[in-house]
């Protein structure tokens, strides 16, 4: 499977979405050992891999990071010596599933957690902060990764002032551009790394933007007047997502595009709570949260049309049959596809939302509308089990001319 994903399908996904059908919701369990995430902090662009953190003894506190393979459902337990209650080790992942971003206890004290990178290879690696950096209470922060894993942003500190940086193998971690008042945090980066974007303080904080290359930063609002900050964009940077007042006199969910900002839908579900939005697909659909002293409620714009919609609500009326007693607090991510959302409850743990599209692709073999790995995998594993359905010939036979008649459609794509 590894060799066929490689040659012919990881990165190609073709768009056959229509309207959505169907939808499949199922706690994230590690099926070896039983271990429930507590949370689903990032996904790959193409769904196959989740990173998180995970409780094994049932207390609904994170043991433990994980790594989970949608393709095989297979978890990696990522360990952490120290960790400390609550803290959760890995927040971000790169698009081949084979670099993750976190934090580590601090060396002098657990509390004042520094950056760190983790690969199969090599463990952990800490990532250091910025010269100045005291214990406030972190000395660093690993937030986001560039899509190959070779650029991370987050938080260090100047003193107690929140700086955000960038770092990379070649320069180590470098401070960007102090901009607003300080108290500055990188949160997101873009797939090549190019841009990087969080927030400043102004009065409250201010959506901000930073090269990643000069290291140089862009108000989107240079009075300071605009309370904010970007939350999540697409993979290659073209649009920002994040909140900020947008004339109403409250913080709203909104879109820049080509420097042009826009309210996403109705801003937020709930009045006077603020709308969050967290990442986007490439069909247009926009998940994230409302959120108003703590409590958040989550919400999804399907496909980038009108107002937000309560997200069990919606999941369920198109099948997802979402048990009364889970409230969906937060949609963290969407793979590029559309078809699958990661997201955290209340009380439950973390969860995964599998959407299924309207579509007539033979190729399609799960029938959620695109085109990728897991349609060659459900192929293949008829095939070995020698399921009729897998027989493309109709000669009764099982070989090479079928496996390669179903790559044939697959390159085809469907109309």
């Amino acid at each position: 499977m590894n060799a066929l994903c490689t040659t012919l399908v990881c990165g190609l996904a073709a768009g056959l979405a229509t309207a959505q059908t169907g939808a499949t919701f199922s706690p994230i369990v590690d099926p070896v050992t039983g271990g429930v995430a507590i949370s689903a902090n990032d996904m790959s662009p193409d769904g196959r891999w989740v990173v998180g953190g995970i409780d094994f003894n049932g207390d609904f506190a994170i043991d433990a990071g994980y790594r989970w393979d949608r393709q095989t459902n297979t978890f990696t337990i990522i360990e952490v010596d120290n960790l400390f209650f609550g803290a959760d080790p890995v927040v971000a992942i790169s698009d081949d599933g084979s670099t993750l971003l976190g934090s580590l206890p601090g060396v002098a004290d657990a509390l004042a957690e520094e950056a760190a990178i983790w690969t199969d290879a090599d463990g952990w690696t800490r990532l250091g902060f910025l010269p100045n950096a005291g214990f406030c209470p972190s000395r660093s922060n690993g937030y986001e990764l560039s899509g190959d894993g070779s650029v991370a942003v987050g938080l260090s500190w100047d003193g107690c002032s929140g700086r955000g940086f960038v770092w990379t193998a070649a320069d180590g971690m470098q401070q960007l551009e102090n901009m607003g008042l300080g108290g500055n945090r990188a949160s997101i980066v873009s797939g090549d790394g190019s841009l990087i974007a969080g927030f400043a303080q102004g009065s409250t904080r201010t959506p901000t933007m930073w090269d990643g290359k000069t290291r140089q930063g862009t108000l989107l609002d240079p009075s300071l007047q605009t309370g904010g900050e970007f939350h999540g964009m697409r993979d290659d940077g073209s649009v920002l997502l994040g909140t900020w007042d947008q004339g109403s006199g409250t913080f709203e969910a909104g879109m820049l595009v080509n420097g042009v900002a826009s309210k996403i839908g109705n801003g937020a579900i709930l009045p006077g709570w603020s709308g969050i939005p967290m990442d986007i697909a490439d069909n247009g659909t926009i998940v994230g949260f409302d959120i108003l002293l703590g409590s958040r409620r989550a919400w999804v714009q399907p496909q980038g049309n009108g107002n937000l919609q309560l997200a069990k609500t919606y999941f369920n009326a198109i099948g997802a049959n979402i048990p009364s007693s889970v409230s969906l607090q937060v949609l963290q991510a969407i793979s590029t596809d559309g078809t699958a959302i990661i997201g955290h409850t209340g009380g439950y743990g973390a969860f995964l939302v599998t959407l299924e599209y309207g579509t007539d692709c033979p190729p399609d073999i799960d029938g959620n509308g695109t085109l990728n790995f897991f349609d060659v995998s459900a192929y293949l594993a008829l095939y070995n089990a020698q399921d009729p359905a897998a027989d493309l010939d109709g000669n009764d036979l099982f070989n090479f001319f079928d496996v390669a008649g179903y790559i044939a459609t697959f390159n085809a794509g469907c109309p």
